[in-house]
């Protein structure tokens, strides 16, 4: 049976790299897939205890596992929308920031919000080409009508996923240049991006 061995030194060092080339940056750390194999809590323990307060995941029970290990305060971002009440139900009774990556994810978010008379806050997924979901870069209109039509929906912030395959080529170049765009047309639309972040510790690492 082959066992999985990953050293804590190792781990430690590999986040302070990170965060030396972030600079001042937010960082988030994705703990998906039960942390890569790492462990979703043990893994989220050590990057909080090395100053990195901020999560995101991709399934419901990931973020309840999180709360549920004393994760109370910290931010929890869902790298995933969904439509399905029962799930946003239960991101919102984790203090979960969803995501809104079509109209409908934007209008069933609403909606819950809306039934709870409260607000829901959640960031703008955009595809700049990985086909991991969100707004796709030539639409800007339906992202401006997620800002404008949904008023149970606080929009605190906006992301996009970039390529881990040759950063240093045309790709990463390209899908930044799209992302800029769809934040230009946000801005002189009249509305706030706030977080602005895009995945991809491999890209941070290559491309400047």
């Amino acid at each position: 049976m082959k066992i999985l061995v990953i050293e804590r030194e190792g781990l430690k060092n590999n986040i302070s790299v990170v965060k030396e080339r972030a600079g001042g940056a937010v960082i988030y750390g994705v703990v998906t897939g039960d942390g890569q194999g790492a462990g979703l809590v043990e893994l989220a323990r050590i990057l909080r205890a090395e100053g990195i307060g901020r999560f995101a995941v991709s399934e419901v029970a990931e973020a309840a596992a999180l709360r549920k290990a004393g994760f109370v305060e910290e931010e929890i971002l869902m790298l995933r929308c969904t439509t399905d009440r029962e799930e946003l139900e239960q991101l919102l009774d984790l203090n979960v920031i969803c995501t809104v990556g079509s109209h409908d994810s934007g209008l069933a978010l609403n909606g819950v919000a809306e039934a709870r008379s409260t607000v829901a806050e959640a960031h703008i997924q955009v595809d700049t080409g990985m086909g991991f979901g969100g707004f796709l870069v030539g639409e800007p209109e339906k992202i401006l009508l997620a800002y404008r039509s949904l008023p149970n929906v606080a929009l605190s912030g906006i992301y996009t996923q970039l390529h881990a395959v040759s950063p240093k080529g045309p790709e990463v170049g390209a899908q930044l240049r799209q992302f800029h765009q769809v934040l230009d047309a946000i801005h002189a639309a009249g509305f706030e991006t706030g977080t602005v972040h895009a995945a991809g510790s491999y890209a941070l690492m290559h491309f400047d």
